[in-house]
Parts: C-alpha cells; structure tokens; sequence
C-alpha cells in the first residue's frame, strides 16, 4: 500500500474506496458513481479536489489502518 503522502488527499477522504488488485492497489472515487466531473480513478497524488470529505471525527488516515 501507498504512503498517505502518494495518495494526496483520497488518504483520508470518506468517497475513497481501496480496490487491492494482484500486482497494483487503485484508488476509487465513489463521487465518479453520481458525479461525472470526478475521474473514477484519478491521478494521484489528489493535491486539490471541491469534493474531499475527511471521514467524520478525526477518524485520521483510513489507508494505513
């Protein structure tokens, strides 16, 4: 898995779902499933994003948990 730092703000991001693959982990934005201004697998490191939720009372880094 990534280092947060990689990954930018989908680290930390409520809309973010980890997809593991065999040789490669993605990183899939859920807002992609409503919304189709959100790439379905954007480029990473996300610096800037109007949609980036932190998950709800400082739950913190949900990718190295």
């Amino acid at each position: 898995m990534r280092a947060p730092a990689a990954i930018g703000l989908c680290a930390d991001c409520q809309h973010c779902r980890v997809i593991p693959g065999e040789r490669s982990t993605f990183y899939l934005c859920e807002r992609s499933h409503t919304d189709p201004a959100y790439p379905r697998y954007p480029p990473l490191p996300v610096v800037v994003c109007p949609g980036h939720e932190p998950w709800p009372g400082g739950e913190g880094d949900k990718l190295t948990a």
